[in-house]
């Protein structure tokens, strides 16, 4: 599909397809079609590879100039809070260090940003175009016409048939982006001849032996992130499971011990008390001048328990 870094990138940043960033462009900017033929250039123009699709340095981002303005093109599959604060990072860097040292301020370049995203997470993208720009906060003016930022929420696309609104070119090239199969694509290209041509391009691209490849990869190198990420996730679950548990048994062990505690405390006042009511019973029979084998039959007591218990009242 059109929304993968590695065909957005084939079909809207490269050279041999720079007719179709102009159109693309043209609809983002709404200005008339054919305006930015051959003023476009393409800053960022390393193709992506097997050899560099995995190397960061190699961004699938599309960064081109505009006569004054620098434009920069990104692609999301999910677009959240942390993406949101890596892309203003990323546009205010490149409005940053646009000016070379020693040059008026007045030649400053205006830069625009484009995040295109299948769907947002973010609170504030309920339609389907969203501005941002710098604003001072009491009268709500804006204090930065040079910057400006625009998120396209895909998901927000309204839900209608491709063959009604087909003036709409900007609409149906965002159609064409979320597409997932071909057969979709070419009822949202029916019509036009520039959208079939990117039809065509596609096809061509993702046949590519190469590209297959790289797809492949591409895929490899997610299910493996996927299988890291789980390996590492099970890990620190079943490290936290055990502490968890060690701690619940300690927990219980010391409720058992406590209740086993007062058992055996029980048990042990009760055989102690039962033990001090019967030498202070033989204690009585002796006063009562009780003979041994009496008291043996009222306690019963062994005999020779009787006479230790005796003796020791004697000492």
């Amino acid at each position: 599909m059109l929304s993968n870094d590695l065909v957005f990138k084939e079909i809207f940043g490269t050279q041999k397809n720079i007719r179709f960033l102009e159109h693309f462009l043209e609809e983002l900017k709404e200005l008339p079609q054919g305006s930015l033929k051959g003023k476009v250039t393409i800053l960022n123009g390393n193709p992506l590879n097997k050899t560099n699709v995995k190397n960061k340095s190699v961004v699938s981002d599309i960064l081109v100039a505009i006569s004054k303005e620098i434009v920069n093109l990104e692609m999301y599959t999910n677009f959240n809070e942390e993406d949101f604060t890596k892309s203003k990072v990323y546009f205010f860097r490149i409005y940053s260090t646009d000016l070379p040292i020693g040059k008026n301020y007045k030649e400053q370049n205006k830069v625009s940003q484009y995040n295109i995203c299948l769907k947002s997470s973010l609170s504030f993208t309920k339609s389907l175009k969203i501005e941002y720009l710098l604003k001072e906060n009491e009268k709500n003016m804006v204090v930065a016409k040079d910057l400006k930022g625009t998120i396209y929420n895909l998901d927000k696309l309204k839900k209608h048939n491709y063959n009604v609104g087909k003036n709409n070119l900007l609409e149906r090239i965002l159609w064409l982006i979320k597409a997932e199969t071909d057969e979709e694509r070419l009822s949202i290209a029916k019509g036009s001849e520039f959208l079939m041509d990117v039809v065509t391009q596609i096809r061509k691209f993702l046949y590519d032996e190469e590209v297959r490849e790289m797809k492949n990869l591409q895929d490899k190198w997610k299910r493996e992130a996927e299988r890291e990420g789980f390996e590492e996730g099970h890990e620190k679950g079943f490290k936290q499971g055990i502490e968890q548990g060690i701690e619940q048994g300690i927990e219980q062990g010391i409720e058992q011990g406590i209740e086993k505690g007062i058992e055996k405390g029980i048990e042990q006042g009760f055989e102690k008390g039962m033990a001090n009511n019967q030498v202070l019973t033989i204690r009585n029979m002796q006063k009562l001048n009780f003979d041994l084998d009496s008291m043996q039959k009222i306690t019963n007591l062994d005999k020779k328990t009787i006479e230790q218990i005796l003796h020791n009242l004697e000492s």
